[in-house]
């Protein structure tokens, strides 16, 4: 995906703001993941604050609270289908301590340029090959994971 994407990404996300009106729980989060049914997460997560559209994907945004430095969450699916990724949105620089954390667990890193990083790996839940990347835009910084698949057939267009 490009970086491009991600910093669309960040932007719709500082739009959402004060606005939103649910708040998710991270241990609901943390029972999604990549390729798993989009009613499937719905049915964990709730209606999700704002639905836009990103590039030819729904995006659903979730505002979070109580959780600092997580601000948000923004999941990504094609034609309505099964969760193709998500992003996680930061206040501050915490991609140092991401990558490390990411690489305690196997991930390694394809490509470093500045402010942007992209890894690969499993996905903890499923075992499925993943894509991670982690940029940083002012004082945010963006999380985001696609299964590998659907990463490189976005990225191949």
């Amino acid at each position: 995906m490009k970086a491009c994407l991600t910093l669309l990404f960040s932007g719709m996300v500082l739009l959402i703001g004060t606005t939103a009106s649910f708040a998710i729980e991270l241990a609901a989060l943390d029972r999604v993941s990549v390729l798993m049914p989009k009613s499937e997460v719905v049915a964990i997560l709730g209606a999700p604050d704002k639905v836009t559209d990103l590039e030819g994907l729904a995006v659903e945004l979730y505002q979070i609270h109580d959780a600092a430095p997580l601000l948000s969450v923004g999941l990504f699916y094609e034609h309505e289908r099964a969760l193709a990724g998500t992003a996680l949105i930061f206040k501050g620089n915490t991609a140092a301590a991401t990558l490390a954390r990411l690489k305690q667990h196997g991930f390694r890193a394809l490509e470093e340029k500045g402010d942007y990083l992209r890894l690969e790996g499993k996905d903890d839940d499923t075992g499925r090959p993943v894509i991670v990347t982690i940029s940083r835009l002012e004082d945010l910084t963006t999380v985001t994971t696609f299964e590998k698949a659907f990463y490189e057939q976005r990225s191949n267009r």
